[in-house]
């Protein structure tokens, strides 16, 4: 079973900074971290829709500008929100990447600029917005993809195959709960479940059949 780290270990570093996916590297086999666009119109590496819990600014990154948003500096640290080319130049070249987009129509610019960063890693562009999904791979057939899997998703599994994606990613109680990882190793997709906190967890979650687990802070798995 492989570790990702959540954001870049959220829980212990700066989250979605360069510093903390640099870090994180040295504790596991996976970065996460989420892309949308700023309000000049580049891709931006932030969780929220706003700007508002990890500065001590207020605003929509959507109506915030990149010269705005260079102005804060995140969670009380010296790190300011990268740009997503920044992000992909700073990650270690042992570490696969988990790229969450979070807003509709950034799947071009997406694939553009990893394509300009030219990485060696493993990258799985996933996304809960099946626009994106299928907007990728009618742009790139080669690049893999994952679904994310929301409480409302009816019949996941049969969406990850109809996007032809080569991840399905779930809440780590829907994969213990339900037939979801059974099913999805059946058809041939790779596992990732969140977010979890304990080593008891990802040990029930590796029995189950999951391949990969999502979490804010290092742990032994």
């Amino acid at each position: 079973m492989r570790l990702i780290a959540h954001r870049g270990f959220a829980s212990t570093a700066p989250e979605n900074t360069i510093s903390a996916i640099r870090s994180a590297t040295d504790r596991a086999d996976a970065v996460e971290f989420d892309v949308r666009r700023c309000g000049s119109g580049e891709l931006v590496v932030i969780h929220d829709e706003t700007i508002d819990r990890i500065t001590d600014g207020a605003g929509h990154v959507a109506d915030t500008t990149l010269a705005e948003l260079e102005r804060y500096t995140v969670l009380e640290s010296d790190e300011r929100i990268p740009t997503l080319p920044e992000l992909l130049e700073a990650v270690p070249r042992a570490a696969e990447v988990n790229l969450e987009l979070k807003t509709l129509g950034i799947a071009v610019d997406v694939l553009a600029a990893l394509e300009a960063a030219d990485l060696e890693n493993r990258v799985v562009t996933t996304s809960f917005l099946e626009s994106e999904l299928r907007a990728i791979r009618e742009l790139d057939p080669d690049q893999p993809t994952g679904l994310l899997v929301s409480r409302h998703t009816k019949r996941p599994v049969t969406t990850a195959v109809e996007l032809d994606c080569d991840v399905i990613g779930a809440n780590y109680w829907r994969c213990l709960s339900t037939r979801l990882v059974p099913r999805a190793k059946r058809v041939g997709l790779e596992v990732h479940a969140w977010s979890i906190e304990r080593r008891l967890t990802a040990t029930l979650l590796e029995y189950r059949g999951v391949d990969c687990v999502s979490a804010d802070r290092p742990l032994q798995v």
